[in-house]
């Protein structure tokens, strides 16, 4: 989480920074509902792994943070319920929600035929894709597999993006770095051509102070569930029914009132679609 920390510095941590420009589309089809029957200020606890920045952390203070935690609360304050947050290690989370220790996870568990069974999911919030950068002084204006035949790209070794290169990049020049950073070094300083990984870590990447504002996203955001996509939704106790319909009201409302939007846009610096 360290290294998560730090490309959040200046972003997760500063919260009265202005968002940036951007407009994020309208990830949720948003559903005609009325706010589920429960009583006003209803007290909700939610549970979220420690360990996953950027969308779920504790931040310098030791309060819970990240844009998952956020997006709940924001989704509480919609459906009109009374929430608190705690972070846990990851193993503990679906134990937790069995055992009514917590009523929602706000992140944790993937959304599997084991998580499933145990809980109720209400409708993604969010998907983790790739994304492609290149220098500013580069004259690509794609990321297909055409385009960048022949092409030097540098990706993190032995992770689901050197893997999807491989099966969809062939005829590309693939470069394996321990890290992203390494990675991302090895682009500013025109080792590679470009760099592909994980969506959000890459936008960290080009706008942190490492890349000096040497480069620049190409192309959209790429999604392959077989490969590195995953979608994001809470996960409910299996016996709160209402509480899953309550939190799919209150995340459609956020979205409506652009509070998802905000919350994307300090966490986020770059359009990460």
């Amino acid at each position: 989480m360290f290294f998560a920390l730090l490309l959040l510095s200046g972003v997760a941590e500063a919260q009265d920074t202005p968002p940036v420009a951007y407009q994020p589309p309208l990830f949720r089809a948003a559903e005609e509902q009325a706010r589920p029957k429960l009583p006003e200020n209803l007290s909700v606890k939610l549970i979220a792994d420690e360990d996953f920045a950027p969308y779920s952390f504790l931040s310098r203070t030791g309060s819970p943070a990240g844009i998952s935690v956020e997006i709940a609360i924001a989704a509480c304050e919609q459906a009109r319920l009374a929430c608190t947050v705690e972070v846990r290690p990851f193993a503990e989370i679906l134990p937790a929600l069995a055992r009514g220790e917590a009523d929602v996870a706000v992140t944790g568990p993937r959304l599997d035929e084991k998580s499933l069974a145990a809980a109720r999911m209400t409708r993604p919030y969010f998907r983790i894709m790739g994304r492609f950068a290149v220098a500013n002084t580069s004259t690509l204006d794609s990321a297909t597999a055409r385009s960048l035949a022949g092409r030097r790209i540098g990706v993190v070794k032995d992770t689901v993006h050197a893997r999807w290169l491989a099966t969809y990049y062939s005829t590309a020049r693939i470069t394996p770095y321990d890290d992203l950073a390494k990675a991302g070094a090895a682009l500013k300083a025109g080792e590679v051509d470009v760099l592909f990984g994980d969506n959000l870590q890459v936008i960290y990447w080009v706008a942190g102070e490492a890349a000096a504002a040497c480069c620049r996203l190409l192309d959209g955001a790429y999604s392959d569930f077989d490969y590195f996509s995953r979608n994001l939704a809470f996960l409910v106790r299996r016996d709160r029914a209402e509480l899953a319909q309550a939190f799919d009201y209150g995340l459609d409302k956020a979205q409506a009132t652009g509070s998802t939007a905000k919350i994307l846009r300090t966490y986020v610096p770059l359009d990460p679609w």
